[in-house]
């Protein structure tokens, strides 16, 4: 090593500097010795000085080099690259990877043969395992984006998504997406694995490991109350409405290249409201559907045969399927009509129960086997569907009526409708 002054004038290391300021400032530097690292700018009496390597041989270049390891499934994966490196061809970044399937993406897929930081590609792997990469680390990356989907990749440390600089609100809340044999949406950016991110314009996002001023938008998601369909673990979602301004967060990056796995409804969504056709690449013999439906609805999944869906099960398909329709059973319309009550005979009450076609007022009435009025129950306007009232056995004043055979009569408008029931003290 040797010391020189801004001028570029080499200062010997001598005894003498040994015993001077600046060798005590250096920890007691004498002739000949060896330091591992020196930073900044030293100033003594005798002027401003630097510490500099006296031969390039003296360094070692990957001193502040990181080795991150990238975790690959059988098939096809979305990879990244995670630090600087000097070659970033196929085979020296990933070489278990299987030649001839680095695939970037520029509105459709296109072959290339190295990997660029910032960049996110498709890769496929023969075998399941593992890839160390070692390079410069990377602390912040600005990747361009384009209008509409885009591949790209992170920093060498794990960031949050949340967390993305996105001073130009380009990215369309909800849209980025990771694939581990399928696509799900991504809370945190993993070092060296790919995603997406759908744009609504051009512009720059900035990925750092410090955060950013100005971060992506908030995202509220709609399909939490909604009724689910998971196709051998990918998700989709129906029977909810989403407003027009949101759809974009709703929809499906492209598919994935032939060999993987994917199901989504046939316009690129991933959430239907009363009906779907579902497109499916499947890569097996079977496939596992599980359903969750949260409403009252019942629901009819048709492929090679129909199922019904209500309530929470699964259902296993073999074969080679390529796709559904989902549609939701139609409602019978309410029409106007008295049931029998139940208990019957009973003590010392009974339900009532009815229905009603239209919006119209209804009036429920209890009458003696003379006529007379004994409870009038209801006297209101009701909405379309199947109610239910409640009879305590007493009349208008509160009193318990005597045992006997009474009649309860329903009018809606024109209808009018009754049954006999009969009550034992």
């Amino acid at each position: 090593w040797g010391v020189t002054d801004n001028s570029g004038v080499e200062c010997l290391i001598d005894d003498d500097w040994a015993d001077s300021e600046a060798a005590t400032f250096l920890g007691g530097l004498q002739a000949g010795s060896t330091i591992g690292s020196v930073a900044g700018i030293f100033n003594f009496s005798f002027g401003t000085y630097k510490i500099q390597i006296r031969n390039m041989d003296d360094i070692d270049p990957t001193s502040d080099f990181v080795s991150i390891d990238v975790n690959n499934i059988i098939g096809w994966n979305l990879v990244g690259l995670p630090v600087s490196v000097v070659d970033g061809s196929l085979s020296a970044v990933y070489p278990e990877g299987t030649p001839g399937t680095l695939y970037s993406y520029n509105g459709a897929y296109v072959g290339v043969d190295g990997l660029v930081s910032g960049e996110g590609y498709w890769l496929h792997f023969p075998d399941a395992g593992m890839t160390t990469i070692s390079g410069a680390p990377i602390s912040s990356l600005t990747v361009s984006l384009t209008a509409g989907w885009n591949l790209f990749s992170g920093i060498s440390e794990a960031t949050n998504v949340s967390g993305i600089s996105d001073p130009g609100d380009i990215i369309v809340p909800g849209t980025v997406y990771g694939f581990s044999g399928s696509y799900a949406g991504a809370s945190v950016l993993t070092s060296g694995h790919g995603y997406w991110v759908n744009a609504n314009a051009d512009g720059d996002i900035t990925i750092s490991s410090g955060g950013a001023a100005k971060t992506i938008a908030a995202f509220t998601d709609r399909t939490k109350e909604a009724n689910k369909l998971s196709f051998n673990g990918n998700d989709l979602y129906f029977g909810v409405s989403i407003p027009e301004e949101e759809m974009l967060s709703y929809q499906l990056p492209p598919k994935p290249p032939a060999g993987a796995f994917d199901a989504r409804y046939a316009d690129n969504m991933k959430v239907a409201d009363n009906s779907g056709i579902i497109e499916i690449m499947n890569n097996s013999d079977q496939l596992v559907i599980a359903y969750d439906i949260k409403d009252d609805t019942d629901w009819i999944l048709a492929g090679n045969k129909e199922y019904s869906l209500s309530g929470s099960g699964e259902i296993i398909v073999s074969g080679d399927i390529t796709g559904f329709t989902l549609n939701k059973v139609p409602e019978i319309p309410f029409t106007y009509f008295v049931s029998q009550n139940y208990p019957n005979p009973f003590n010392p009450a009974t339900r009532l129960q009815f229905e009603v076609g239209d919006q119209i007022n209804v009036k429920l009435v209890i009458y003696d086997m003379l006529g007379r009025i004994v409870r009038t129950l209801e006297e209101k306007e009701y909405t379309p569907g199947r109610y239910t009232i409640n009879w305590d056995g007493k009349d208008n004043s509160g009193n318990y009526v005597s045992s006997g055979i009474y009649i309860y009569r329903m009018k809606a408008g024109d209808f009018v409708g009754h049954k006999k029931m009969t009550l034992i003290r």
